[in-house]
């Protein structure tokens, strides 16, 4: 906020009790100027757009996720003051925090490095951890949103996008930056403290590397990358690049959240401190020159790297999303040859006349032709879904094919036991019942076939393999 800017002929000079003092900049929002209080004191005004003004209710939506926003905890945001809904042009009164903002800091490339970097990391995760805990979304975390205060980083805006979405403005467009925005929000999902988490990891890479882990080409590919792609950390290492990885996880569920992150970052246990503890230890470390992160080796780089693709070879980084990648893919060859096996013969029939041990009519089986056939190519097919859809996009994990492998293993297990219902399938017998046969002086011989144990072996390969999905999932 650093740098207010002499106001124009159309600037108001006066909104509320707050006199205008200065331009502070202009977004998609509304325009941000400098005010000042009655007690003289200098806070942030930010007017929006006439069109956020809406109807009665959605006024009343604003002003609720305002209130809402003004019980966030001071720990390293700048609090929500007051503001106005009842005008024709509604307004948000915040902190005033006399600093440029992270964007123009890493645009005039003095990005912090270092303990400036870590400090930064365990600032902006303690505001995140405040907001959070008043049951906030931020919803647009990104380095503009990030002042470097002279005390030390402070988040603004927190609220601000889910206060703007509750008047309706914006419920056909999605809120927020794409290089800085989580899977779930592109593709239009619930939005959680996740997709705050997601967004701070990416704003540190951008920190540390002065390009977003994704790329910053165009929007569609940008995106594409967020929901496919590996990210690319550059030359972030030590213990914020695997901290870093974890929160870029596909799926939100796998993120931790931002007080475990803050905990990690500050060396302590889930026991050792309570939230607001917590809190204002991590406003205490921010700003100071203490290094609290746990001390890990770290790689020595020849030179920086002059293009964003280049990347470190670091643990959980891209030699572990191709062991998973290569996994899942073993996983569906696995479950694609157990649905085949269901065509080969899985047991041979025969009919027996009396004493005579020689059999006759003997036919083949195919598993296709049992009901437990039909359950283990069920099975076989979600297990190579489940395995594609891993492989490809992160949204599960190839693990989750140990249940559709352990179905169709019960599955023909029930073949072994229920052998004798095969005889429905002796051309020469018909439907006949087993009493019906044995009526007739005939019996049946029932043996195993080679696509029985064929389907047994890939069923076990197919959860061992899913077993192993587990662990490079975890890697």
């Amino acid at each position: 906020m650093q740098g207010s800017q002499p106001l124009r002929t159309d600037d108001p000079r006066q909104i509320g009790a707050y006199r205008i003092a200065g331009l502070l900049g202009e977004g998609g929002q509304g325009l941000v100027y400098r005010g000042v209080g009655e007690n003289g004191e200098f806070v942030a005004v930010k007017l929006l757009h006439a069109r956020f003004s809406g109807d009665a209710k959605a006024r009343a939506r604003f002003a609720a996720e305002l209130a809402h926003a003004g019980k966030v905890a001071a720990f390293c945001t700048a609090r929500v003051l007051d503001a106005d809904v009842e005008g024709d042009r509604p307004y948000i009164v915040s902190e005033f925090v006399d600093g440029p903002a992270l964007s123009q800091v890493i645009a005039a490339g003095r990005a912090p490095q270092g303990p400036a970097l870590e400090r930064l990391a365990i600032a902006t995760v303690t505001a995140l951890a405040a907001i959070h805990e008043a049951g906030i979304v931020h919803r647009d975390f990104k380095p503009s949103n990030v002042i470097m205060g002279a005390d030390g980083p402070r988040v603004i805006d927190f609220g601000i996008a889910r206060a703007l979405d509750a008047t309706g403005t914006l419920s056909s467009a999605i809120v927020g930056t794409p290089a800085f925005m989580a899977p779930e929000q592109i593709e239009g999902g619930e939005v959680g403290p996740a997709a705050d988490v997601f967004a701070w990891a990416c704003t540190i890479a951008y920190a540390a590397n002065g390009a977003t882990p994704f790329g910053q080409d165009s929007i569609p590919a940008v995106m594409h990358r967020i929901l496919t792609g590996e990210p690319d950390l550059g030359r972030l290492v030590g213990a914020l690049h695997g901290i870093v990885t974890d929160c870029l996880a596909k799926d939100p569920a796998r993120r931790p959240t931002a007080r475990a992150i803050l905990l990690r970052l500050l060396g302590g246990t889930p026991s050792s401190s309570t939230p607001e503890t917590l809190l204002i230890e991590g406003a205490r470390a921010s700003a100071s020159g203490t290094l609290l992160l746990p001390p890990e080796p770290v790689r020595p780089v020849e030179e920086p790297p002059t293009r964003p693709v280049a990347r470190p070879a670091a643990p959980g980084g891209e030699q572990a999303g191709v062991g998973r990648r290569a996994t899942a893919y073993a996983v569906a060859v696995a479950a694609l040859f157990l649905g085949a096996s269901t065509f080969l013969p899985w047991g041979r029939v025969g009919k027996l006349l009396g004493s005579i041990t020689v059999p006759v009519d003997n036919a083949d089986v195919a598993g296709l032709a049992t009901q437990w056939g039909v359950v283990t190519l069920v099975m076989a097919v979600a297990a190579m879904a489940v395995a594609v859809t891993d492989a490809l996009t992160r949204r599960l994990s190839a693990a989750w094919a140990v249940v559709p492998g352990g179905v169709a293993a019960a599955s023909m297990a029930a073949f072994w036991i229920r052998q004798d219902d095969l005889h429905s399938k002796d051309p020469s017998a018909g439907m006949l019942t087993a009493d019906d046969l044995r009526a007739l002086g005939m019996s049946f011989r029932v043996s195993i076939s080679y696509g029985w144990y064929t389907a047994v072996a890939l069923a076990a390969v197919l959860v061992v393999l899913a077993v192993v999905a587990l662990s490079a999932r975890r890697s």
